[in-house]
């Protein structure tokens, strides 16, 4: 009997160990399960932003869209997507924006959308940085929207960079805090590479912060938003809507709260109107 139950835990460790090494060596996947998958299509989205190559630090050259602001005194507005998605998908979002007379530069990440490169923290965060340079090259005035994936990467470029405001949407206090949720089973903290520690930049955001996302968020719990407002200074502001969930946040109410927050920016605009 006792040398069953030796065999029996030795089964359990050894299929341990292999669910482990799996997590570990498929993490990329699971962060970033786009990679190398062919671009979505939004037709009116390509018809009214222009197809724009930048180059990041490190070499690469990615395309992403851009739309002036309809005069100098509105600011361009950068949105950095979810992981499980690309830059057409904010599509609904950015032609809103454009209605509202705002600039919007789309960014894209390395191996998303048929960009060269694989993704991971760094060059995500290479990739942001060349966005932003873009942007501030033709607008003075720049504001950052993250959404989920996309939040650590704007919380990472505002902690760098002047901006006018950051909106995050979705956003959690890290990676790791998520992945050690949903994989309780496994020492996630010791096993990510990749980390996006927004919870401990957003301190250093000197720029007025909007948070926003769903009391029904299944993917990042909604004490993620709490946390990250707690933790940011100065003119913060935070919405929970009520029965959104990871991927309705902006047509269940979201999208009030961000253009009140932006026309508070300049009083003189009032993007509800238009």
């Amino acid at each position: 009997m006792r040398e069953v139950l030796w065999l029996l835990l030795a089964a359990i460790a050894l299929m341990y160990a292999v669910a482990l090494a799996g997590l570990y060596w498929l993490q990329g996947r699971l962060v970033y399960p786009l990679e190398q998958i062919e671009a979505f299509k939004n037709a009116e989205l390509e018809a009214r932003t222009e197809r724009i190559g930048i180059r990041t630090e490190d070499d690469l050259e990615l395309t992403v869209r851009y739309k002036a602001p309809s005069d100098d005194t509105a600011p361009t507005v950068i949105l950095f997507h979810g992981n499980g998605e690309d830059l057409a998908q904010r599509g609904h979002i950015a032609l809103e924006m454009i209605d509202a007379g705002y600039g919007v530069l789309l960014a894209e990440y390395r191996g998303y959308g048929g960009n060269p490169g694989r993704p991971h923290e760094a060059g995500l965060y290479a990739d942001a940085r060349a966005a932003y340079a873009y942007a501030a090259a033709h607008s003075s005035r720049i504001v950052l929207h993250g959404y989920s994936l996309g939040s650590g990467v704007a919380v990472q470029l505002a902690s760098e960079v002047r901006i006018e405001a950051l909106m995050l949407e979705a956003p959690f206090t890290s990676i790791v805090d998520v992945a050690a949720k949903r994989f309780w089973l496994f020492p996630v903290r010791l096993l990510a590479r990749d980390r996006y520690e927004s919870l401990a930049k957003i301190a250093s955001v000197d720029a007025p912060v909007l948070i926003y996302g769903g009391t029904k968020d299944g993917v990042i719990p909604p004490a993620h938003f709490r946390r990250l407002f707690d933790a940011a200074r100065g003119d913060k502001h935070l919405a929970l809507i009520e029965d959104a969930d990871h991927l309705d946040v902006w047509t269940m109410g979201g999208r009030e709260h961000v253009m009140r927050f932006l026309a508070s920016l300049h009083p003189a605009r009032d993007p509800l109107k238009a």
